[in-house]
């Protein structure tokens, strides 16, 4: 089962840059729906292991939520060879997921 790793140091977020297939998702402690989102983002890498999963605390890097401009989470980053293709915020069902990621 695919786990999605966390993001605790800035630096850490660079290698993004040498990532083929990624999802980022920004999160809030306390936020019931990043909590359902973690959970559909988890079976989702089960299905797509190629795919790497991270995560960031949106309240610990306020700086990245404003260099990728949005202000809601949960927010999705779809990055392939190292560039960020989409983002996508708010709640997504497993189905809803893989279509989108399917149409990237």
């Amino acid at each position: 089962m695919s786990e999605i790793k966390d993001i605790t140091e800035l630096a850490s977020v660079e290698h993004f840059g040498s990532l083929d297939e990624a999802i980022v998702i920004f999160y809030k402690e306390l936020c019931p729906h990043c909590k359902n989102m973690e959970k559909v983002l988890v079976k989702f890498g089960a299905k797509a292991p190629q795919v790497a999963l991270f995560s960031v605390d949106s309240e610990k890097h306020v700086n990245l939520m404003s260099e990728y401009a949005f202000e809601r989470v949960p927010t999705l980053l779809f990055i392939r060879e190292g560039k960020v293709i989409k983002t996508h915020s708010g709640l997504m069902n497993p189905r809803e997921l893989k279509a989108l990621y399917a149409s990237l």
